[in-house]
């Protein structure tokens, strides 16, 4: 029988594949609605400047402040989830897991996918075929970064492969897995006396999603400084914005802020 830390981490890695590779349909509230995000700033800046999409949010008028108030607001609404969920299946001790870990991996997966739509990266909820973007994403706001920077090496020297392949793929949500099943961990301990741990698995579980949305708000925000940075020294025309953001979300997660490179270049310049 597998050691509990590999089973929890072989759970967590079935949740991610189905929410990730396999799509988001089977649990609610993961798929953010950019409209309603768009909305959300809009009255946050009071309609000044007026913003038609995520990537309006890359203009160098609208005040950085606002977007990290709407990320901090998206947080919030993930750590209310949180409680409930934990409040609802700690009763249960042991066997609440298998309810509360899909909540908890839905929930922060879904914070992330808002991050990137509140930082006007749209490319994860773009596109169908390439969950790479998501993963490096997922992997810096739990902790995995530090491995999953190492991935294209690491791959390409073990098997020869680039970063296109469905092999890397498995290869990010296996380590997002196990770094997501080591900080949860903590968790197995109050689940043994279910009355006692009811209000503390709800406050660990709460807790991870405030670290979580605090470094997912960490990773988008850098990049989006990254871009706007490209944006104002290269004077490029906003119909490029998105490819643009689309090129910064591939980077590799790391501690500094992504190098746009090979990006199309406004021909008038």
């Amino acid at each position: 029988m597998k050691p509990k830390h590999e089973q929890l981490s072989s759970g967590i890695s079935d949740i991610l594949e189905t929410l990730i590779v396999k799509g988001t349909g089977a649990f609610p509230g993961v798929k953010p609605n950019p409209a309603e995000i768009v909305d959300r700033v809009n009255v946050l800046t009071r309609y000044q400047p007026h913003l038609h999409d995520p990537v309006d949010f890359f203009d160098a008028r609208l005040k950085l402040a606002v977007l990290d108030k709407a990320a901090q607001e998206q947080t919030r609404k993930s750590q209310y989830v949180a409680v409930a969920s934990g409040l609802g299946t700690g009763f249960f001790g042991m066997p609440g897991l298998a309810i509360d870990l899909p909540v908890l991996v839905a929930n922060t997966v879904g914070l992330v996918r808002r991050h990137s739509v509140v930082y006007g990266f749209t490319a994860i909820e773009e596109s169908t075929s390439d969950p790479k973007p998501l993963l490096f994403a997922l992997g810096a706001s739990i902790g995995a970064d530090m491995v999953i920077d190492r991935v294209g090496t690491t791959i390409g020297e073990k098997v020869g492969l680039d970063l296109g392949t469905k092999v890397v793929e498995k290869y990010l949500v296996t380590r997002i897995s196990e770094q997501f099943a080591t900080r949860l961990m903590t968790s197995w301990l109050p689940r043994l006396v279910p009355i006692i741990g009811t209000a503390t698995i709800a406050a660990l579980d709460t807790a991870f999603l405030t670290l979580a949305g605090r470094e997912s708000a960490r990773y988008f925000r850098q990049r989006h400084v990254a871009v706007r940075q490209y944006l104002a020294t290269t004077h490029i025309e906003r119909a490029q914005w998105k490819s643009i953001a689309a090129s910064s979300s591939l980077a590799l997660p790391g501690s500094e802020p992504p190098v746009i490179t090979d990006l199309p270049l406004d021909p008038q310049i």
